[in-house]
């Protein structure tokens, strides 16, 4: 099923959650909504679901328009972050009691509910758990159950706000890998809200950045780290070293470096990721910075170097494989070089 939301404006009292927001989730993807606590995906979601109502636009799913919709007619199963598992019934009974409580013409029997809801406990792996309560399951095992309830009643969409925020790293990183291989067998469009970089751009067919209550850039996962639409997005998406350099006939200059820009402005801000950053012990051609080696920490497999720049005393990031820092002997106080491999260039604010 396609979602189209056109235009989508809500204000609760005097904050507006969403501006003229406009988005299509094509069928049968899986869309992450990104972005910082307050830029408006849960609210989006929520109105796509048919729980909150826009003060103006449209919602169309298969080009039908929904807006005024329930959340029944719309066919949607809702994930909460926090579970929301009825504590007082078992696994099993949290799962079948979306089909228990349709409408009698539409109620499966007893038998057909059993052997739905037992197909969904194994296609999730936990049909071993079926007689256990909430509270004597970990909270990867309650997220699990959540989705295999939300699944139950065949919904056309699929969405989950935050799905996995209130687990550890570790179960984390294992259940969104196990969600994309799911969503690969099931291919029920689904959208995820989440503010976890690395969560959105590993299981996510396509990305939409919001802040402030707008979207900021759409597009497949590569897309938009390598071709972020803006600053904003650019930092969102990791870390960052800024240059500050100033635009003379459309081209700045970055050390001995000349770089074509696209602004009209006089100022301009040079973009570079620290994974980006070459260091070296001598300017052997242009574009090299002067710099102060001044801490040096060592994260599982790579190195990360801070760096002080001699120009200007700002402070720039490098991240070097175990083998390049090995072979680069670096130590703290010394005088090196460094200059980026790859860089992005927007307007200075």
């Amino acid at each position: 099923m396609t979602i189209e939301a056109k235009n989508i404006t809500k204000t609760f009292g005097n904050y507006e959650a969403l501006k003229e927001v406009s988005v299509t989730v094509p069928s049968g993807k899986l869309v992450a909504l990104l972005g910082p606590s307050g830029s408006g995906k849960t609210t989006l979601l929520r109105i796509i679901a048919g729980l909150e109502q826009a003060d103006h636009g449209q919602i169309l799913m298969d080009g039908r328009d929904t807006t005024d919709a329930s959340a029944r007619d719309r066919r949607v199963g809702f994930v909460f972050q926090h579970y929301a598992l009825f504590r007082h019934m078992t696994v099993f009974d949290n799962v079948a009691f979306g089909l228990r409580v349709k409408k009698r013409a539409e109620r499966p029997s007893r038998e057909e509910i059993r052997s739905r809801v037992m197909e969904l406990l194994k296609m999730v792996q936990i049909d071993w758990l079926a007689d256990r309560l909430p509270n004597q399951l970990s909270g990867g095992q309650r997220q699990r159950v959540a989705l295999a309830r939300a699944l139950a009643v065949e919904p056309k969409v699929l969405l989950l706000d935050e799905p996995f925020g209130a687990l550890d790293a570790k179960v984390r990183k294992e259940l969104r890998r196990w969600l994309r291989r799911l969503h690969d067998e099931i291919h029920v469009t689904s959208i995820f809200v989440t503010h976890d970089v690395d969560e959105a751009l590993e299981v996510a067919d396509e990305v939409v950045v919001m802040n402030q209550a707008r979207i900021e850039q759409v597009g497949p996962p590569d897309e938009v780290y390598e071709h972020p639409a803006n600053s904003f997005v650019y930092h969102f998406l990791g870390s960052v070293n800024l240059f500050h350099t100033r635009v003379r006939d459309g081209q700045v200059h970055l050390g001995d470096d000349v770089l074509d820009v696209k602004t009209d402005g006089e100022e301009a801000l040079v973009h570079a990721r620290p994974h980006d950053i070459e260091i070296a012990r001598e300017a052997e051609n242009g574009g090299w910075l002067k710099a102060q080696v001044l801490r040096i920490h060592t994260i599982g497999p790579i190195v990360r170097v801070e760096l002080l720049r001699a120009d200007d005393q700002s402070l720039s990031e490098a991240e070097l494989t175990r083998e390049r820092y090995a072979a680069l002997r670096l130590i703290v106080g010394e005088d090196v070089f460094f200059r980026p491999r790859a860089s992005k260039i927007y307007s200075a604010p």
